[in-house]
């Protein structure tokens, strides 16, 4: 029978089916259940919907038949007709049978309780009206008696303009309530609904659940449309469409009344906004992070796309088994995080780029793990994609052993991508530890990790004299790849004296020959603001192979002796250029010693083929003057004269 059980708006929606004789077996019976028919005459319902209202059943019609020993399968024998006979086996000499449409194998009866599960996912079928096995009705009759069906559902109506030329791709609504779900129906009584329940326990509190209307194939036929749901009082009813090429039409209705059996109609006015990164997503098209281009296509396993609108730990553990799923975050409240825990193969985006989501890091999570296995072999390693994120470690406190260290690669890992995100880097600790203040850390040979993308972030750095670091290692390893580009890094309470991005080595002569080697290290387009170096400079590794350090904006009020970009054992090959450092402190020594800032350590005597020291700027040259800087909120926005230089927002 089609699910589009409907009629007039407000109408009662019921429907008889009629016993059949029993049939003796001239065999012994064997088992205990035995052919039974009932006859149905669906003429005052609707079941598939016809121009002129008529009924008539379908094919795959089924229906459950319960006779207090099991739920048994009783299907439709005519297509196309008003009336049709249902037939199947079930125990006979029972004093009451209960019936539920459609038939469903995971409902069950609890004495004299029907309980089933009415889906959040709704379809609509290409003439607009229901898929089968949606609408239930409930039935009861003693043996040989008439079953007379009772919708124990409702139907919402909704109408709506605004789409204009554009077709509906899906239909969303929400309530404080329990629109769809686990329900009972208590069939003791003369008089039938369906009641929002936890499970099949009685008195267990029923998870919010709302329903969402999409077609089989392709996009919603033209209205009205009609969702399913339980009766109840609803309130805070909020209506969501998506129309196919991605906008989203958004609506409340605020208080509904839903009622078993009947039809409410909707109309109500719809206000289109602009459709979020996963409002996109869900209608196939591509969004770009950091440079690499991700899509619906590649996140087709079961459950491998989550909407997130309430805080939740995103995993922990010390083992990870997850593989390839992508989580959008949607949480009103900017102030209640969503935990990060031990990970290994995520893609974690806030919604909307302007509005970021809080994540934090849970104290007892703390580390990248390669999945145990994968179906792509392009992730076997292990990736975590984080992006449109507010991502706090300011108050991580005792995290490995005194250590604080927001990323600990603990396999050999394959990509940590950072865009768009506003970071607040790990409290300072006084200590010598080569890796002891790291937002990303490799603490031994046995681990690795291949890229690391920071882009378009703005990054907090705590007031520091010693050590504290962007991405550490403290032992011979091989990164193929670290680019950090278009960030802004500053500290907004002072100056962090120790700041580096990379370091790999303890300061001492000798350190770079137990360090990093990254094959390409990019450092482009960032403005650094009262975050100085030491004489270890930001970059400090055993071997690079190739580096660009292009367009970087310096700005701060001391700088300590040998500022820099760059330390190394080997020289690598690129370029550094059009990079500038604004120095208030004044010095008559611009360049290669006391108060200035350098490409390379060594001064001019240290350069690689293709590098140029950083131009010096005075006061009368502050390049933010006629611009924006500001410390409290991390915004700096050069003068037109230096708007190429720094990051670019």
């Amino acid at each position: 029978m089609k699910k589009n059980i409907l009629l007039i708006a407000g109408s009662v929606l019921a429907f008889t089916a009629v016993s059949c004789s029993l049939e003796e077996n001239a065999e012994p019976v064997v088992d205990s259940v035995v052919p039974m028919e009932f006859t149905a005459d669906a003429t005052a319902t609707r079941t598939a919907i016809t121009e002129d209202n008529t009924v008539i059943w379908s094919e795959d019609d089924a229906i459950s038949v319960f006779d207090g020993a099991g739920n048994h399968k009783f299907t439709a024998g005519t297509a196309g007709s008003t009336t049709t006979k249902f037939s199947g086996e079930a125990e006979s000499g029972k004093e009451t049978y209960y019936a539920l449409y459609p038939y469903s194998a995971d409902a069950s009866l609890a004495g004299t309780t029907i309980h089933s599960v009415l889906p959040a996912n709704q379809y609509s079928t290409a003439d607009g009206t229901f898929d089968t096995m949606l609408a239930p009705a409930v039935a009861k009759a003693e043996e040989n008696g008439n079953l007379t069906f009772v919708n124990v559902a409702g139907l919402v109506k909704f109408t709506f303009t605004g789409a204009g030329d554009r077709a509906v791709k899906s239909i969303s609504m929400t309530a404080d309530q329990s629109l769809t779900g686990s329900y009972s129906v208590d069939m003791s009584g003369e008089e039938f609904s369906a009641v929002a329940t936890a499970s099949a326990s009685a008195g267990e509190t029923p998870a919010v659940s709302g329903i969402t209307l999409t077609a089989k194939e392709g996009n919603l036929a033209a209205g009205p449309y009609y969702l399913v749901a339980l009766p109840g009082t609803y309130s805070n009813v909020k209506i969501s469409v998506v129309l196919s090429d991605g906008a989203k039409l958004n609506g409340s209705v605020g208080t509904l009344d839903i009622m078993a059996g009947k039809i409410k109609p909707t109309t109500i006015d719809l206000t289109e906004v602009q459709p979020t990164l996963y409002d996109k997503f869900m209608a196939g098209e591509d969004i770009v992070i950091a440079g690499k281009t991700y899509n619906k296509s590649q996140f087709d396993g079961e459950g491998q796309i989550e909407y997130v609108t309430k805080p939740m730990n995103i995993y922990s553990g010390s083992t990870v088994t997850h593989d390839g799923k992508i989580f959008f975050i949607d949480i009103e409240n900017q102030e209640e995080p969503v935990q990060l825990g031990n990970i290994g193969d995520v893609v974690i985006v806030g919604v909307d780029p302007l509005n970021k989501p809080l994540l934090t890091k849970a104290e007892t999570g703390r580390n990248l793990n390669s999945p145990s296995a994968s179906s792509d072999s392009e992730l076997t390693n292990g990736r975590v994609v984080l992006s449109n994120l507010k991502i706090d470690f300011s108050d991580i406190t005792n995290v490995k052993s005194g250590n604080y260290r927001a990323f600990i690669v603990n396999s050999a890992f394959g990509e940590l991508t950072m865009d768009n995100c506003d970071i607040s880097l790990c409290p300072n600790v006084a200590s010598s530890g080569n890796s002891t203040n790291a937002m990303i850390a490799l603490t031994n040979a046995s681990r690795s990790i291949n890229e690391i993308n920071i882009v378009n972030c703005s990054i907090r750095v705590p007031v520091a004299t010693t050590n504290h670091l962007f991405f550490s290692g403290s032992v011979t390893q091989t990164v193929n790849s670290f680019k950090f580009n278009n960030n802004i890094v500053y500290c907004p309470a002072g100056t962090t004296t120790d700041f580096a991005l990379v370091r790999s080595a303890l300061s001492t002569d000798s350190a770079p020959n137990q360090g990093l080697t990254i094959s390409s290290i990019e450092v482009n387009n960032n403005t650094f603001v009262n975050t100085n170096t030491s004489s270890n400079y930001a970059i400090y590794t055993r071997e690079i192979t190739s580096i660009s350090i292009k367009n970087n904006l310096v700005w701060s009020d001391i700088i300590n002796t040998n500022c820099g970009m760059l330390r190394y054992s080997t020289a690598p090959t690129g370029t550094a250029m059009d990079n500038y450092a604004y120095i208030k402190t004044e010095s008559t020594n611009d360049k290669g010693g006391l108060y200035s800032w350098q490409i390379c350590f060594g001064g001019n005597s240290g350069l690689f083929t293709g590098a140029e020291q950083f131009e010096i700027l005075r006061d009368t040259a502050d390049p933010f003057s006629g611009g924006t800087f500001n410390l409290s909120t991390g915004e700096f926005q050069p003068s037109s004269e230096y708007s190429d230089y720094g990051a670019q927002r």
